[in-house]
């Protein structure tokens, strides 16, 4: 019995381990900036943006003048093609338990985005995956739309398998009431 009562503490301690309690500090950190890189997206500070991306991720992408190129790029085309869109409204949800994997602490977070254009306002859910290497103070970004872990890991090696991205959703259309 003893034996019994010992093999499961040392299982919950083990799986303690792997999903912390976060505190309420660490979740008003993670929200803050994560708030702050919503109101970065809709202003269209490129920079801002990029500098709250996870730095692998920012490699991947060729680094943060190519990726501030492109971004900018993909901006100017669209408004030449008279695709006069603007960023309206991104709502930030509530992080996914925390995860610790080695020193990082990794969770999801969802988030709406509302993009208005011409005839009517197009919104979208989608998940970003936030990661800390300095238990809580300062978090990175990535915006996991489309993507999978197996396909994330690629570029960041260390993400927990326990991770939970939600199924991309097909955008809705508002029209403008007339």
């Amino acid at each position: 019995m003893i034996q019994r009562t010992f093999m499961l503490a040392a299982m919950l301690l083990v799986m303690a381990s792997t999903l912390l309690a976060q505190t309420p500090q660490q979740i008003a950190t993670l929200k803050a900036q994560a708030n702050a890189m919503a109101t970065a997206i809709k202003k269209q500070d490129f920079k801002t943006v990029i500098k709250m991306t996870n730095p692998k991720v920012v490699a991947a992408a060729g680094g943060e003048a190519k990726l501030l190129e492109q971004l900018s790029k993909g901006m100017g085309m669209m408004k030449a093609k008279g695709m006069n869109m603007s960023i309206s409204n991104v709502v930030i949800g509530e992080p996914s338990p925390f995860i610790k994997v080695k020193k990082q602490l990794q969770c999801t977070v969802p988030d709406k985005l509302e993009v208005k254009m011409i005839g009517g306002t197009i919104s979208t859910n989608s998940t970003l995956i936030a990661i800390s290497d300095d238990d809580g103070k300062t978090w990175n970004f990535i915006d996991a739309v489309g993507k999978n872990i197996a396909a994330l890991k690629k570029v960041l090696p260390n993400l927990s398998d326990k991770l939970v991205i939600a199924k991309t959703e097909q955008p809705q259309f508002v029209p403008d009431k007339l």
